[in-house]
């Protein structure tokens, strides 16, 4: 098994995602050999903890990681949550979620003055799964201006609630600040954002409410009503718009 890890290998490097049926055809062209696709999916998993080491080591090196990171880059925020494992006895701790927030990105966000942070989650494919949360700002230039994020083991309104409250805590926000955030529109960030931020302006993103509506009217028409109606700066053309007196 070892031997057909190494000659694969090379594939993996250059494309990690090459299914094993492909790879069970190149084994069969280049040495005529005949793998079944089990033992193709064993090589496999072996070359792959050669390349990228192995995940569950790595998770119990993140401690230690965190450390570092917090030597090189003084005044950051880094978060580790962790719950028991299976056996209560044991002193050993599993993993739960994290938070980054480095002192470098606030401090420019701080800098900059606008107080607009656009919100949103993404899943992380892997061994172990969870999903990546975020918060972004807009530069001088308009561009994206990473701010902070965490890996959660889900997107719950408990993981939205924990990571919020600790962008509150490094923005140096009250419940009664003025802030405007944007998403687009999960349930689940909505009942965690009126806990953690009750005063803040919370805006939709306009062409996720396009996908979602797209179900009903899909046609141009009402397309180019909302984008119209979304372009406005002003309550009286936003009322024209869509129609109001």
């Amino acid at each position: 098994m070892s031997s057909i890890a190494r000659e694969i290998q090379p594939m993996i490097e250059s494309n990690p995602d090459m299914p094993i049926q492909a790879i069970q055809s190149q084994l069969l062209q280049k040495h005529q050999l005949e793998i079944s696709l089990h033992k193709v999916f064993r090589a496999k998993r072996i070359a792959t903890m050669k390349i990228y080491g192995d995940y569950q080591e790595q998770y119990g090196l993140l401690r230690s990681y965190c450390d570092e990171l917090l030597k090189a880059n003084p005044g950051s925020t880094i978060k580790i949550a962790v719950e028991p494992c299976g056996n209560s006895a044991s002193p050993i701790r599993q993993f739960r979620r994290v938070y980054f927030c480095f002192a470098s990105m606030m401090k420019g966000f701080k800098m900059i003055g606008r107080p607009l942070l656009g919100v949103d989650a993404c899943s992380m494919k892997g061994p172990f799964p969870g999903q990546i949360l975020s918060a972004v700002g807009i530069d001088g230039n308009n561009s994206i201006c990473p701010v902070c994020y965490s890996l959660v083991e889900a997107e719950t309104t408990q993981t939205w609630k924990w990571f919020l409250q600790l962008l509150r805590d490094d923005l140096g926000c009250t419940a009664n600040s003025c802030f405007t955030f944007i998403s687009d529109r999960q349930k689940r960030l909505i009942p965690a954002m009126l806990a953690v931020f009750p005063n803040v302006e919370h805006r939709f993103c306009l062409r996720h409410i396009h996908e979602n509506m797209k179900s009903k009217w899909r046609e141009d028409l009402y397309k180019n009503l909302l984008w119209s109606a979304g372009r406005k700066t002003s309550i009286p053309y936003f009322n024209k718009a869509i129609g109001r007196n």
